[in-house]
């Protein structure tokens, strides 16, 4: 799941009030992203990092890191193309 690290406590407060600007709900977003709300409210608080996963995935939702959410049914060429191109990005 995701690492005991944390998350700015800054970042992760203007996610949740970007949460309440919008209008969704930690349980829409939860949903949306086929997660727990537990999941979600853990990482919106900074209590632990999107490393991989479904944190992950939750992490750059809220914009509080960098990443591509990839689709739960990408083939396994979409996803060889894409760690590609994000192998690129990052030499």
């Amino acid at each position: 799941m995701a690492q005991a690290a944390r998350i700015d406590k800054e970042r992760a407060r203007r996610a949740r009030e970007a949460l309440d600007r919008v209008g969704i709900p930690q349980t829409a977003l939860a949903r949306a992203l086929g997660v727990s709300v537990k999941l979600v409210n853990e990482i919106a608080r900074g209590r632990i990092v999107g490393r991989r996963g479904k944190a992950h995935k939750v992490a750059v939702a809220l914009g509080l890191k960098d990443g591509v959410i990839l689709p739960e049914d990408a083939t396994a060429q979409e996803l060889i193309e894409r760690l590609q191109a994000a192998a690129k990005e990052v030499a």
